[in-house]
């Protein structure tokens, strides 16, 4: 059949299914491989959603309920009929109608909860004496409010509901009963309430009922409908606080054009309560641009359209400022997800093409047979697409079903996505790499790593791989990540960088083993011999699993990093905050004089230092604000070098020859307003003459960024003072392992009740505290490093595979010779040493390289600080190089490397020569 045609149709079918049953070993591995890659690639998109939504309702669960509404206000303040007509209920039921119809997705409000009605805008004085008055000048206030609904909520314990249209000059209304205690009304109580007329007009209490459901939104929109609540009046400064109580009346709601003759006025309110269930993470930003469109956009257009009504105004307080600080988490813990995305996509693309090139090297022959029988390159690549697709597609099919029935979220598109380009990648990989094997016939040669010379091609394509990842990383460093969250560059940066050391060590990997061939060669053991030169016989394929392997060692390194990273920010700005292992400080009075013995005494305390800090200072002619800390050099010098904040500490620097103005330390700027001369200062309560004789940039025990520094023996000889309010010591530094915190302050609170207690473990706790979306975040980029390394050790068996038959031919043609099992699995492990270190050692280094490259341009401020603020400098929040996610991934590598190899010579030994020879002369 040499020169003609295959036909095609059915014979490609029967010619699959041949396929498949012939090797039906590997089509299963491949069906697995695919089933698992498509799970797993469909499974990230659905997680992340996952902990992201969670993290939103959990952060909207636990706001109060003003923090997750949407609330819609008019102002009513003109007594007028087209005002009146605005308070009915029909017009209120009318206005929300025509919101609920501008309101659009992905805005979503739970409408069953909606709450609206109308209260007079702004509480009235009640002048009865008989209330209560906890400050005797200031009356009591109260709201009346008007709510839909009332007798579904809330049941009459005494009286009745309120009523319209009673006797003139009257509101009915009823309180809850605990307004009711605390404000001493009853049944049939009047209050006068005071109106813009001057006109008789009085609440009547009908009657007292109680909340049937208190957690509702019917009880809890408004302020106060539930009880009254003491309301605090800023006093000016020396005067003791005003304080007084606001309740709240429910009346009709056919009674609130009562309300237009009052003080300031109506307001009607309609609020909606954000339906937490629905709203997803993804969708955060199109709810806040929602919002904003209702209050100023087009939907605010076309709500005052369908409601003829110019004086709606939709407060952003409320959902959109809560949703705010969600979305910078989100965005600083979204790299971390993306990176670890992108390197295990990565990894599982070389896996899958990988085990492509594992199929067509052992189906060589048979590709070649066929061309030789004149079958086109396009029909080859289609009978190997239809045979791997047969294979690929329900396997992704059923890896895609998993993650959305286990991982159940809103959105499937990007899952659907995901399994799609895996099945692709997995269908595609045998053609391609069929066409390239099979595309023109040659003489079948060795292609050895160490004697292969490099093309004029691939001279050119790594030199382009170089530029790019060169811009690549220069693009990061200038623009950083702190601005957008996570992006392509931001993801793809530490690949590139895997991707150029790859071809860097394969370029310089050639030259140690060559080194190495010589002097083995003149040794006596003929292990050695064999081992060095069976690694420099490696083929020149062996780029896919060193890339693989260097790719999932630096994403792993680099998580490493950004953890390592976030910790040590928080342990910088801790000490930055207390200023040492533990602080002491008293505001109102100087420490007692025997507080320092006490504490030296204390389990875990190293040593003490105590320091007068005087606060508020003014520097004459500038007007900067300074610390003035007065210090004992010796002691201070102490706790800086223990503690390593700021540079070290020269006590000799304050030494004080008796003579002239008083030595300091200053902090930069301080020191370049004080300049060279002499200049005034305050200290001790007083004016110094002092001159700058050092800078410092921090000091532990300013609290600010503006200090000076002066001997407290300085200090006595310029005031000769011996009261100690004058020159006591008001903190206290202590450093030391394992400060017990209940000690210390037990000893403080009898020593110094006023005094303050700080303890750098409990900053750093605090800063520790791990929100939803942080935890989310780490179990999934956990989960994808895990997932990388797996690959990345698959795509070391794969390579070991791919020679796997020439090495047992190679093992068992030595044991005919007479070499023992031990020394077989010596040569086994020396065969593939080399490139299982050239990929470890090259992971380390990359991964030190990575470090430095993408400092500048990876922002970890949000993501360690996201709960809790620090006061202190938090630049130290950088990505660190981590010595543990260097070393240990790299040595679990070569260590199942070696373990793999030793265990395939043992086999070998265990079989018949016979066998194994029977597969080929190949070495």
């Amino acid at each position: 059949m040499t020169g003609q045609t295959i036909p095609r149709g059915r014979g490609d079918v029967s010619w699959i299914r041949a396929r498949l049953r012939a090797a039906p070993g590997g089509t299963v591995a491949l069906a697995a491989l695919v089933l698992v890659t498509a799970f797993l690639a469909a499974a990230l998109p659905r997680a992340v959603d996952g902990y992201e939504n969670d993290a939103l309702r959990d952060t909207l669960r636990q706001a109060p309920l003003t923090g997750r509404t949407v609330t819609v206000s008019q102002d009513l303040s003109r007594p007028s009929d087209d005002v009146k007509a605005l308070l009915t209920p029909r017009s209120l039921a009318s206005t929300e109608s025509a919101f609920q119809r501008v309101v659009r997705p992905p805005l979503a409000l739970d409408w069953k909860q909606t709450v609206y009605g109308v209260r007079n805008a702004e509480a009235i004085p009640m002048s009865e004496p008989w209330l209560p008055r906890p400050t005797g000048s200031r009356d009591p206030q109260a709201t009346l409010t008007a709510q839909r609904d009332l007798a579904r909520h809330a049941r009459v314990i005494t009286g009745r509901l309120p009523k319209a249209g009673g006797e003139d000059g009257v509101v009915e209304g009823v309180i809850t009963d605990r307004t009711a205690k605390t404000m001493g009304l009853a049944t049939g109580a009047r209050l006068h309430l005071p109106t813009t007329t001057n006109s008789d007009l009085s609440l009547l209490i009908t009657g007292v009922v109680r909340p049937l459901d208190p957690g509702s939104t019917f009880w809890n929109a408004e302020p106060d409908l539930r009880a009254p609540k003491l309301v605090a009046v800023p006093a000016r400064s020396g005067d003791d606080p005003k304080r007084y109580w606001h309740f709240t009346a429910l009346i009709d709601p056919d009674a609130t054009a009562n309300l237009l003759g009052l003080r300031y006025g109506a307001a009607a309110y309609w609020h909606h309560v954000a339906d937490v269930d629905t709203l997803a993470a993804r969708d955060v930003s199109g709810v806040r641009d929602r919002i904003l469109a209702l209050n100023s956009g087009p939907d605010a257009t076309k709500l005052q359209a369908l409601t003829g009504q110019s004086g709606l105004t939709v407060d952003e307080d409320g959902l959109a400022d809560l949703l705010t600080p969600f979305l910078g988490e989100r965005d600083a813990a979204q790299p971390l997800v993306v990176i670890a995305g992108f390197g295990v996509a990565t990894v599982a693309a070389v896996v899958l093409l990988m085990a492509a090139g594992l199929q067509t090297a052992r189906r060589r022959a048979e590709l070649v047979l066929l061309r030789a029988r004149g079958i086109a390159l396009p029909g080859l690549a289609a009978r190997l697409f239809g045979e791997s697709a047969v294979v690929a597609v329900p396997s992704a099919a059923f890896g895609l079903g998993l993650a959305l029935l286990l991982l159940p979220t809103e959105r499937w598109v990007p899952a659907a996505l995901a399994a799609a380009a895996v099945a692709a990648t997995a269908s595609a990989g045998l053609p391609l790499r069929g066409v390239i094997a099979a595309r023109r016939p040659r003489l079948e040669q060795r292609e050895d790593l160490v004697t292969a010379r490099p093309s004029r091609r691939r001279t050119v394509a790594e030199l382009t791989v170089a530029v790019v990842v060169a811009g690549a990383v220069a693009a990061l460093r200038v623009r950083g990540s702190a601005d957008g969250g996570a992006d392509a560059l931001t993801a793809a940066a530490p690949v590139l960088v895997a991707v150029l050391g790859a071809l860097v060590l394969l370029r310089v990997y050639p030259l140690p083993v060559r080194l190495l061939a010589r002097p083995a060669a003149r040794l006596n053991s003929a292990v050695l011999h064999i081992g060095v030169a069976r690694a420099g016989r490696a083929p020149s394929t062996a780029a896919l699993p060193l890339l693989a392997v260097l790719v999932a060692l630096t994403v792993a390194s680099f998580g490493g990093s950004v953890l390592a990273g976030v910790a040590a920010g928080r342990d910088h700005a801790a000490i930055v905050d207390v200023g040492a292992d533990a602080r002491v400080q008293s505001f109102d009075a100087p420490l007692p004089a025997g507080l320092d013995a006490r504490v030296r005494r204390l389990p875990g305390v190293r040593d003490t230092a105590a320091v007068r800090v005087e606060t508020g200072q003014t520097m004459v002619g500038t007007g900067t604000t300074y610390e003035t800390v007065i210090v004992d050099p010796e002691r201070y010098a102490r706790l800086t070098r223990y503690i390593g904040l700021g540079g070290p500490f020269a006590p000799d620097a304050l030494h004080d020859d008796g003579r002239g103005p008083v030595p300091i330390v200053a902090s930069p700027k301080l020191a370049r307003e004080l300049g060279n001369g002499t200049a005034t200062v305050n200290a001790a309560m007083s004016t110094v003459a002092a001159r700058v004789v050092g800078t410092e940039t921090v000091s532990p025990a300013a609290s600010g960024s503006e200090f000076i520094i002066v001997s407290e023996a300085s200090v006595r000889r310029v005031h000769h003072a011996t009261d100690p309010a004058d020159t006591g010591a008001t903190t206290l530094l202590i450093t030391g392992t394992g400060v017990d915190g209940a000690a210390l302050r037990s000893v403080v609170r009898d020593a110094a009740p006023g005094a303050q207690v700080l303890l750098r473990s409990e900053e750093r706790d605090a800063y520790g505290t791990t929100t939803a979306l942080q935890s989310g975040a780490r179990g999934v980029y956990l989960a994808a490093v895990a997932a990388g390394a797996g690959y990345a050790v698959l795509a070391l068996l794969l390579s070991l595979l791919h020679n796997a038959p020439q090495r047992r031919a190679l093992l068992a043609r030595l044991r005919t010779m007479g070499m023992s099992s031990r020394q077989r699995q010596t040569l086994a492990v020396l065969e593939m040493l080399p490139q299982v270190l050239l990929g470890a050692v090259g992971g380390i280094l990359v991964s030190v390289a990575t470090v430095p490259l993408l400092r500048p341009g990876v922002d970890l401020t949000a993501l360690a600080f996201s709960t809790s603020t620090p006061a202190a400098d938090v630049s130290a929040a950088v990505l660190r190089t981590d010595p543990a996610s260097l070393l240990l991934p790299s040595a679990a590598l070569i260590a199942l490397a070696c373990a793999v190899l030793a265990v395939q010579a043992w086999a070998t030994g265990r079989r018949g020569e016979g066998t194994e020879l029977r597969i080929g002369d190949r070495s």
